[in-house]
């Protein structure tokens, strides 16, 4: 039941209860017009958990007291990943991120280490995935999940789908851990929980107790390095494998299977070498695919394999997926050098 997350976030013991089978009393009346349970959208959706066990009268109490929340609108609208790759570059590869992860690393070596061993997983990218999403836990979110999450389902048509679902799974996991207020947690904008800044799906799905102390707590640096480590397993990763290699480009063919954004990997590199595409290194993967991201002086191209289509299992963005290449290589590169 989120034992040390609850004790973080100073939880009442009140909050906590074995179920939410049992509506709830609140004496906070909401303020405003706003009132999400009079959405046909939300009407369904309480019908749908109505059917899985959860009660009616609960459901509309909860839901009643959410506010629409402008702000969210505002954010879900911009996200980082529309920025150019040389300005999504420097937010996350910096000296005190790059130090930082060393730190942890060092902190976190034992949990690391295990980890890496367990799922088979290179250890320098468990640690950038942390260091991009939160800082290694020192921005975790402010947002109020359920509000993020009912905003975006009710309020946000082009993904009121996956927020809809993502807000069931949500509710779900509040019944699973037995929180009686589902408001009481805080993420990102976008509804994301703990240090990997897992979405309720991928909490309730990949998360683990890998401290093993009977609770599933993501903003636990441990079970959050274990949770991350398992998340890439279970999408693909390959132990000490390739992710990406700078290519140059000779001639225009290059045109016919560059892309830019993150495609499965579907060619050989003996196809991209007749397309007039050479990996500047030594690059190995069963299947690679060529990406162009537009950098400070004109286009990089680089070779992606697997892993890197791995990382992309966990934000779908490209630059996503090479921010957490190029900050995992310096992360590991300057812990190697500390430790001569």
């Amino acid at each position: 039941m989120f034992k040390k997350f609850t004790q973080s976030l100073m939880f009442s013991a009140a909050l906590v209860l074995p179920s939410l089978l049992a509506p709830p009393y609140f004496a906070a009346e909401i303020k405003g017009n706003a009132n999400y349970t009079s959405y046909p959208a939300m009407q369904q959706l309480i019908e749908r958990m109505v059917q899985k066990g959860f009660d009616r009268n609960y459901l509309h109490q909860i839901f009643s007291r959410v506010q629409r929340d402008e702000r969210i609108l505002e954010l879900v609208s911009s996200p980082a990943e529309g920025k150019p790759w040389h300005k999504y570059r420097p937010i996350f590869i910096t000296e005190d991120r790059i130090n930082s992860g060393v730190n942890f690393w060092k902190r976190h070596e034992k949990a690391i280490t295990a980890a890496s061993k367990q799922y088979g997983v290179d250890p320098e990218y468990i640690v950038a995935i942390i260091g991009v999403e939160t800082f290694y836990g020192r921005n975790t979110g402010k947002h109020k999940v359920l509000r993020s999450l009912t905003t975006l389902a009710m309020d946000f048509p082009p993904r009121e789908k996956f927020y809809t679902s993502e807000l069931e799974h949500y509710l779900e996991l509040m019944k699973e851990e037995g929180i009686r207020d589902p408001n009481i947690l805080t993420g990102s904008y976008a509804g994301a929980m703990g240090l990997g800044q897992f979405i309720s799906s991928s909490y309730r799905n990949f998360a683990v107790d890998f401290n093993q102390d009977g609770h599933t707590d993501l903003w636990h640096p441990e079970d959050a390095i274990g949770s991350v480590a398992n998340y890439f397993s279970r999408h693909g990763w390959k132990s000490n494998g390739n992710v990406t290699v700078p290519a140059r480009i000779l001639g225009n063919l290059y045109a016919k299977i560059v892309n830019t954004k993150a495609i499965k990997p579907a060619h050989t590199m003996q196809i991209l070498q007749q397309h007039g595409v050479e990996p500047l290194g030594n690059f190995s993967s069963e299947k690679v695919s060529l990406l162009q991201l537009q950098g400070l002086q004109g286009y990089e191209y680089w070779i992606t394999g697997d892993n890197f289509y791995a990382i992309t299992r966990y934000n779908h963005s490209p630059k996503y997926a090479m921010a957490i290449f190029q900050l995992a290589w310096e992360i590991k590169r300057r812990k190697l050098n500390s430790a001569k």
